[in-house]
């Protein structure tokens, strides 16, 4: 229905009566005789001189609304313009002459752009997101990418923006240069955190840059100017607040971050410990020899599974050790890379062991100890590391220094950078990629393998003479320690005899 729009109709209509000076209620047909409105839920569009066409109020039973209901170069469009009666969250009432003039504009930006204003105002909303927003958005970019972020890299996101949370109602164009270098400084200079204060600043800084990165995306398409284009935290790399390498190196020998077993005093206790845990926790031990002998990230080496109980489908996205080809695989690592290398003597033998006390169903080379365990393979040598390191008298030693101490022993030996890099699986000069060698190059990395691992085992030669493979020439022993016997791979006939 049309009529022509006053203050008090806009009142009435909704079943307000308009309060008078004199306290005298309005009668509706003071206005117009011929009308009756509806209950609820009804439209009437505005007739009057000063509104737009297709301006009018929508009644509702809590509140009514003033729109514009027209076709915008060929759509058919309502642009919501305010709120006229009643109660909607914290929108104020809007008087119906401003109304008409809201309305006025709105039409403009509509033919301007062909779309409803409301679209537009969402769409370049990315200028008011706040910083909560933003990270949510961005974790949800890591989660939902074509290559998903890690678990670790999530969680130390979500550290992050714990650190931040104060300001997660903040907008992000709000937030000064000022104010985060003085958040940096709270974690890296008072509380003495400078690694966990550095994540923080750059992850809120690639969270930011990529909210404005999407924010030029939507105002190409929409052919303006974009309204998110400064990062507040990129003030940190501009005033240097995160520390180099050589100030890194130096933190890191401060604190005793970072300590590879040391070859002339504490690889041979070392390994004789980790030897001897063996009749306390067989899994342990040559879980933690394993991790040392092939250089590996912790994380990596306890999810290796049997190939040969496993699909060729399986094997191109799992973890596997290979005994019949004396190869092990390392699928997706910490650097998104795939790792492919060959198998020593000693640690093929350690392999042999393993899988001699494993069941005939048991796909994990390192199975759960526990049986209510829901990852199904060993993932906890916090106690076996703290138990050999207090046994072989070393001070201090984490779990990546194994990792650390194998990349010192390639040092030791004179491999290039390149090569080493290869051999723990990292990226070599130019982005090369370490999944695959060619036959030549497995050779090579075959005898520089041993090499390592006859390196090691020299501090402990006693370990070596126990584990090494038939035929093989025994290690000088002057402590002529007698090592651990290996179990007897107990056969079909010999269960037979016993039983």
């Amino acid at each position: 229905m049309k009529l022509s729009l006053t203050t008090e109709i806009v009142f009435k209509m909704s079943g307000w009566t308009v309060p008078q000076p004199d306290s005298k209620p309005l009668d509706w047909d003071e206005y117009d005789p011929a009308f009756d409105p509806p209950s609820a839920n009804y439209l009437v569009y505005d007739t009057h001189k000063d509104a737009p066409p297709g301006f009018a109020v929508r009644v509702g039973k809590k509140a009514s609304v003033f729109l514009v209901d027209k076709m915008v170069k060929g759509k058919k469009m309502k642009i919501a313009v305010g709120l006229a009666r009643g109660k909607k969250g914290d929108v104020p009432v809007m008087k119906l002459a401003a109304a008409r003039e809201r309305a006025w504009d709105l039409i403009k930006i509509a033919k301007a752009h062909g779309v409803n204003p409301k679209d537009i105002e969402e769409r370049i909303e990315a200028a008011e997101l706040t910083l909560g927003q933003v990270f949510a958005r961005y974790v949800q970019h890591l989660k939902g990418r074509a290559e998903p972020a890690k678990p670790n890299s999530i969680l130390s996101v979500e550290k992050a923006i714990d650190k931040l949370k104060d300001w997660n109602g903040r907008k992000v164009r709000m937030i000064t240069p000022s104010e985060v270098i003085e958040r940096f400084d709270l974690h890296a200079v008072d509380k003495g955190h400078k690694t966990a204060a550095e994540a923080m600043g750059r992850w809120a800084t690639a969270a930011v840059a990529k909210a404005i990165e999407f924010e030029y995306h939507a105002a190409h398409g929409e052919k303006r100017a974009p309204s998110l284009t400064y990062n507040p935290f990129a003030i940190l790399k501009t005033e240097e607040k995160y520390r180099n390498n050589k100030q890194l190196e130096r933190d890191y020998k401060k604190k005793g971050i970072r300590n590879p077993l040391s070859f002339e005093s504490t690889v041979g206790p070392y390994v004789k410990a980790v030897w001897a845990y063996r009749h306390v926790n067989p899994i342990a031990c040559d879980f933690v020899m394993l991790t040392l002998l092939w250089g590996m990230r912790r994380g990596e080496s306890c999810t290796f599974k049997w190939r040969d109980r496993i699909t060729d489908e399986q094997s191109a996205v799992e973890r596997w050790v290979d005994m019949e080809n004396k190869i092990a695989f390392v699928a997706d690592a910490k650097n998104r890379m795939d790792h492919y290398f060959p198998i020593a003597p000693c640690a093929l033998e350690i392999l042999k062991l393993r899988r001699a006390e494993c069941g005939e169903d048991q796909v994990w080379v390192f199975p759960a100890q526990s049986p209510n365990s829901t990852k199904g393979y060993y993932s906890d040598p916090k106690v076996a590391l703290e138990t050999i390191r207090d046994n072989a008298g070393v001070k201090v030693l984490r779990g990546h220094d194994l990792r650390r101490t194998f990349g010192a022993a390639c040092e030791k030996l004179g491999f290039s950078d390149r090569q080493t890099k290869r051999m723990l699986g990292h990226v070599s000069a130019g982005g090369e990629s370490v999944n695959r060698y060619t036959e030549a190059e497995m050779v090579d990395v075959a005898a520089r393998m041993e090499r390592v691992e006859e390196l090691i085992f020299s501090k402990a030669p006693s370990v070596y003479n126990a584990l090494r493979p038939k035929g093989a020439r025994r290690m000088p022993d002057k402590e002529d320690i007698v090592a651990p016997a290996k179990p007897e791979k107990r056969t079909r006939r010999s269960k037979a005899a016993e039983a």
